[in-house]
């Protein structure tokens, strides 16, 4: 198993809205918040163990690449981490290599100061 932890990712401040790919399957996409639906597929993610990556499970080529603060995306996997290495915090938030965590503006995903509200 070289997973951590798989499944929805859930937004902490309404547990109701998941990341979802948005319908995009494939890179360049932008990620955003959706209604859970429990059904896997577009909102079901894998934090993988040795690379602390975030990978589609669809498709273990595509993760989780925070581009800028305001942007991330699907893009291929790339193993060097950096913009692709994400480390879980003890209050369950996903922080990006630059100190920011996942958060959403409503509808994308972006990153912000972790607070644990996101």
């Amino acid at each position: 198993r070289d997973f951590l932890a798989h499944g929805e990712i859930r937004n902490m401040g309404d547990r109701n809205r998941c990341v979802d790919n948005l319908g995009g399957w494939k890179p360049p996409s932008r990620v955003g918040m959706y209604s859970c639906h429990g059904q896997g597929g577009s909102q079901y993610w894998q934090y993988m163990k040795y690379t602390n990556e975030i990978k589609q499970t669809h498709n273990y080529d595509y993760c989780l690449d925070a581009i800028s603060d305001d942007q991330i995306q699907i893009a291929s996997c790339h193993g060097q981490k950096g913009n692709q290495h994400w480390t879980l915090t003890v209050v369950g938030e996903l922080k990006s290599a630059n100190g920011k965590c996942l958060s959403h503006d409503g509808s994308f995903i972006i990153l912000q100061k972790c607070d644990g509200s996101a």
